[in-house]
């Protein structure tokens, strides 16, 4: 079997701040401006991966040397109900399950009586609790992470990689058989200090149970789902002190959102790992702009077309039914 070279998790977490600033014109067009701030590795890593590509104009500081911290910048006009991106990474070495995503869309529609803009937006959420309860006690308080914390999410990565490979039937239990073993007499009976200096060492074993048994033409299947769940989990921790904020300007009159806050014609959101770990953090809003003179000449105009109608069915009456003057 080959050998992997797996990722060691290094847990050096420092803060880097997201900003978003979306101003949406009359015409529905709409002007995004990103800034990012904090240190340089955690910016240019693939948990949040930096708007650029086509269209956006970029600055940044990232190419200086020995600073404390790092400025990335872009800007980029879209067209009216052109959809924004659903995540910024072009490449091919991370599966685009594991990524955050982020679909945003923003609404133009006139109906000439009045114009309408809608903001809504969703960063999709990690389902934490569903795959590893303890790593969202751990996100909670990451300065007194829960006991056994990691072993029980390398265990989810083991357990799923085998649940969403083609197995054989009567192999998968024996492999199961294998791994809970494993899990009792070994992984568990180890310090989670001594499991944290020599992870890459416990994962390969825990990958060579799942895999020795199977059929050799699944290894590929079998190292390519687990390299989508590990990045998945890799990414999310490297979430953790990443601080997302929001604001939006929209035209006309406010309806209806869901903002933290706002100031004059701006509405701000703000939001960190917390927010979406398990569930979607969402935000909307809703504007309008009205025309009364049209309406009301819309009104008129549907009056006299009323009254046309009208005459010429009266008109129509008469006509199909004479009256005989003798």
């Amino acid at each position: 079997m080959k050998k992997r070279q797996l990722l060691i998790f290094i847990f050096l977490f420092s803060c880097v701040e997201h900003k978003f600033s979306f101003t949406v014109s009359p015409n529905g067009s709409y002007r995004v401006e990103y800034r990012g701030h904090g240190d340089k590795n955690d910016l240019i890593d693939n948990d949040f991966t930096l708007p650029k590509g086509k269209g956006w104009i970029i600055n940044s500081t990232l190419e200086n040397t020995e600073a404390e911290s790092y400025d990335y910048t872009a800007h980029r006009l879209f067209n009216r109900n052109e959809k924004f991106p659903i995540s910024f990474y072009s490449g091919d070495s991370i599966y685009f399950e594991s990524f955050l995503k982020h679909p945003i869309r923003l609404r133009h529609n006139n109906w000439f009586f009045k114009e309408t803009y809608s903001f809504d937006a969703q960063i999709i959420g990690r389902s934490v609790s569903d795959k590893y309860p303890l790593v969202e006690k751990f996100i909670i308080n990451a300065e007194k992470p829960p006991e056994g914390w990691l072993k029980e999410a390398l265990l989810y990565l083991l357990t799923e990689t085998l649940n969403r490979v083609d197995i054989e039937w009567n192999t998968r239990p024996i492999i199961n058989a294998e791994l809970q073993d494993w899990k009792k007499n070994e992984l568990m009976q180890i310090s989670d200090s001594t499991f944290f200096e020599e992870i890459d060492y416990y994962k390969n074993i825990g990958l060579d149970i799942i895999m020795q048994p199977a059929s050799p033409h699944l290894y590929n299947d079998m190292d390519s789902i687990y390299k989508l769940l590990e990045d998945e989990l890799t990414i999310t921790l490297d979430l953790l002190d990443d601080i997302f904020s929001f604001q939006l300007f929209l035209p006309g009159i406010l309806e209806s959102t869901n903002a933290d806050s706002s100031s004059g014609d701006t509405l701000f959101w703000s939001f960190d790992l917390q927010d979406y770990m398990n569930k979607d953090f969402v935000m909307h809003a809703n504007s309008l702009i009205s025309y009364p003179n049209r309406q009301k000449a819309g009104l008129l105009i549907g009056f006299i077309f009323l009254i046309l109608i009208w005459t010429l069915k009266v008109f129509r009456k008469g006509k199909n039914n004479p009256t005989n003057l003798e």
